[in-house]
């Protein structure tokens, strides 16, 4: 009986640990789901002569940003979008919105 306590422990001390990892490498889903919300609103508001559709949402876990890229319906205009805390930090050098 006390081995099998040990045993179960052990268990949820890694799955602990994995998910710590992962959330750490990958952040939230839901937050990714968000800044995904966030940067299709903001290019809705900003660029509304413009379609656009989002391609990729990825996490910089250095600094806890997310990084959605984002590509016109057209695919000449295609960057990224970076989102901290909630809010848009910049479009990326690459992301030629004014062209």
């Amino acid at each position: 009986m006390k081995a099998k306590a040990i045993f179960l422990s052990i268990i949820g001390i890694v799955l602990l640990l994995s998910g710590f990892i992962h959330f750490f490498l990958n952040g939230s889903p839901v937050t990714k789901e968000n800044s995904g919300e966030l940067v299709s609103t903001y290019l809705k508001e900003n660029y509304p002569e413009e379609s656009f559709k989002i391609t990729n949402i990825s996490y910089y876990p250095g600094e806890g940003t997310y990084i959605v890229h984002v590509i016109s319906k057209d695919g000449k205009i295609e960057g990224n979008i970076d989102v901290k805390n909630g809010r848009i930090r910049t479009e990326g050098a690459e992301f030629p919105f004014w062209q």
